[in-house]
């Protein structure tokens, strides 16, 4: 069942207004002039039938300078999003399981060199690859991402470790010889997801709060979990095709599935407040953070961008894959982060100016496509609020 374009405009509406909002009884307004801009590319993306609802921080060393929602978080019950509003970040989940990881390494729990088998024994049957390349994908471990494997109840949860196993068991484990190539996999990160569980001996979705979210104050991040009620979540939806006036609820998957890969849920502002408490070295001292954002190299010494496995993965130019984090060249004049998050029914986008302390994180609730604000809303940010550029 879908519901009206012009009912869609309506909620997107409601949530037009002032160019402030308020954070923690706070007014917050944004400067440049770019708060109107942001609301007419989002007003535009919801009225293109992109999404439903978008939300919204932007963020300067950890002070707010915009955080707010706009358009329909449920359209059944006709739900607004707001900035508390809280949405699944599909691959934005990468970068916390990797700096859980770190996080080991940081505390002498494990070495970043170690072989995967070191901590799950059961990969030992496969060819050996080290953490490190698991987070930097260059690991080569095939992620069959059309399989079934995030279908089913509660009643069929599976531990991480436990889809380790399967991906360790699978027919065609690697998709090239481990650290020759660099190739975009789940599967990498949904080992290292069970590393975390393995070595922090409790579930993922414990291990992460103990380890990440808790001392970071993220308090609206968590890992997901399909049968669980939340407060505030925000339903996920696709467009349906041929008809730009309905959406459908997104095909259902068991979120906690995707565990180390996608499984987590967040806020906008909560997501900038991650990359300034990882970028103050609150997580781990400096030397780490510059580890996680360091780009891979494969065996040979190379930059893993050197030798993309998919042809298709030229269009990365010269960004280099870090630990869960794609970099900007070295030439380029502003150093960034970014990351792109998709499962079924969202899509989001975090990225920061490393120098400038500058985060936007932007979190939709339909499906990745063309007509999504992410690159109207990453463009506004740079002209307006980068320095020296137009």
């Amino acid at each position: 069942m879908g519901i009206s374009r012009r009912e869609a405009m309506i909620a997107g509406a409601a949530m037009a207004g002032s160019c402030a909002t308020v954070v923690n009884g706070a007014t917050v307004k944004i400067e440049g002039g770019i708060a109107g801009p942001i609301e007419d590319a989002v007003r535009r993306a919801i009225q293109d039938h992109a999404c439903p609802g978008v939300q919204i921080a932007i963020a300067r060393r950890g002070t707010p300078l915009l955080s707010k929602g706009y358009g329909a978080a449920n359209l059944e019950t006709r739900t607004l999003v707001d900035e508390r509003s809280i949405f699944r970040i599909g691959s934005l989940t990468k970068q916390f399981t990797a700096a859980a990881v770190i996080r080991l390494a940081a505390d002498g729990r494990v070495n970043l060199d170690d072989p995967v088998a070191r901590h799950l024994p059961f990969m030992g049957k496969l060819r050996s690859v080290s953490l490190l390349e698991l987070m930097h994908q260059t690991a080569g471990l095939h992620s069959d991402d059309d399989s079934p494997f995030c279908l089913g109840g509660p009643e069929t949860l599976k531990s991480q470790v436990k889809l380790a196993q399967e991906v360790a068991d699978q027919a065609k484990p690697f998709d090239f010889e481990p650290g020759t190539a660099w190739l975009y996999s789940n599967a990498n990160y949904v080992v290292l997801g069970a590393v975390v569980e393995a070595v922090a001996g409790k579930p993922y979705a414990e291990a992460m709060s103990a380890m990440v979210f808790e001392p970071l104050g993220l308090t609206l991040t968590a890992a997901d979990r399909s049968g669980a009620v939340i407060a505030g979540r925000v339903s996920g939806y696709t467009p349906v095709e041929g008809r730009p006036d309905l959406f459908d609820h997104a095909a259902f998957i068991e979120v906690a599935y995707a565990g180390g890969a996608g499984a987590l849920r967040s806020t906008a502002l909560d997501l900038c407040l991650w990359h300034e408490a990882l970028l103050s070295d609150r997580l781990f001292d400096k030397r780490w953070v510059e580890l996680m954002m360091k780009p891979g190299r494969l065996r040979d010494g190379r930059l893993s961008g050197a030798n993309r496995f998919s042809p298709q993965d030229a269009s990365y130019g010269e960004v280099q894959y870090a630990c869960g984090l794609l970099v900007s060249p070295p030439f380029d004049r502003d150093r960034t982060i970014i990351h792109y998050g998709a499962i079924d029914g969202f899509a989001a986008v975090l990225e920061t100016y490393v120098d400038l302390g500058l985060t936007v994180a932007i979190l939709c609730n339909g499906d990745t496509g063309p007509d999504l604000p992410f690159r109207s809303v990453r463009r506004l940010v740079k002209s307006k609020l980068v320095p020296g550029l137009t």
